[in-house]
């Protein structure tokens, strides 16, 4: 596999956003398709190299970008996990954009393009997919949820509220403690807060060690991140999807984002109600939150694989 880092403008107008790309190690006349990773909550992309290494041994190119307030997309460890309250969650959205436009142009316009999105990520790319997603071959949500919208409607007027008092950067543990924070309460004689996770020691042992994981939001994030969940958590928003993109829904069993799977399972039949023609859904019982990294994550692995290979990709 072969590693290129790229960079862009964020449309934040102040950040410079970092981005790789890996592609396979033998040239091919054209790559089976394009893998658009778009990653979580309080992460970077430097923890999906696994994935795209296994993805570019099957002839797929896969890129992902740092958001804003994440990873190397920031100015200063100050920035770690803040997104602009104004407009945070479009924000987030036109970089990923602008990567997209960046990788395509790259290859040929008959090249499959394809999002994957975990976590925060997924709802980014639920977002996405209903603005922006003629053009796509397919779109994996992996680790998403269904949070009732009553409470993400009041989490970001929370935010507001409180960003008015106090700034936008201020970390308000109240707000955290019904965002990520809420999560270190479903798991049973936790080692830590955040074996919620995986379950995997040495997974969450090296995401507390990573000085790029882990930070608390600010109030302009979570109100970024609580409008990316009322978005996507919208019948409305569902309607606008592609009928003809196939979307694969992919969990733990044990997620606490996705509620155990019930939330996953609300999630994917928003899809099928509003039309959308092809929409899958594994769970992976016995895994949490990451399931890219958990031990069993050689079969999630195959089962994207095999899952786009259905799709004629």
């Amino acid at each position: 596999m072969r590693t290129q880092r790229l960079g862009y403008a964020s449309s934040d107008g102040a950040t410079r956003i970092h981005a790789l790309l890996w592609q396979p190690d033998k040239q091919r006349i054209a790559p089976r398709g394009i893998i658009q990773i778009v990653h979580g909550m309080a992460e970077h992309i430097g923890r999906y190299e696994s994935f795209a290494r296994r993805l570019t041994d099957e002839g797929f190119v896969v890129c992902a970008n740092d958001h804003v307030g994440h990873g190397a997309s920031i100015c200063d460890e100050s920035d770690l996990g803040h997104i602009p309250l104004e407009g945070g969650a479009d924000i987030v959205l036109d970089d990923v954009h602008e990567l997209r436009m960046l990788a395509a142009s790259r290859y040929a316009s008959t090249v499959p393009y394809i999002l994957f999105g975990h976590s925060m990520g997924s709802f980014v790319v639920r977002s996405y997919i209903a603005r922006r997603g003629e053009g796509l071959a397919a779109a994996i949500l992996c680790g998403t949820g269904q949070q009732p919208r009553a409470l993400s409607r009041a989490g970001n007027l929370a935010c507001r509220v409180i960003a008015a008092c106090k700034g936008e950067r201020y970390r308000s543990r109240l707000v955290d403690s019904f965002g990520a924070g809420s999560f270190a309460k479903d798991v049973d004689d936790a080692r830590t807060d955040v074996d919620w996770l995986c379950t995997d020691p040495a997974v969450v042992d090296a995401y507390r060690a990573d000085p790029a994981c882990g930070a608390m939001f600010s109030v302009g994030g979570y109100a970024a991140l609580t409008s990316l969940t009322l978005e996507a958590t919208d019948e409305a928003c569902a309607r606008k999807v592609p009928p003809a993109l196939p979307l694969l829904f992919v969990a733990g069993g044990e997620d606490s984002v996705g509620e155990h799977g019930a939330a996953v399972r609300r999630a994917a039949e928003q899809y099928r109600r509003a039309g959308v023609e092809t929409v899958d859904l594994r769970l992976y019982e016995g895994m949490r939150h990451e399931i890219l990294n958990e031990p069993g994550r050689a079969a999630v692995y195959d089962d994207v694989v095999a899952w786009l290979a259905k799709r004629g990709i």
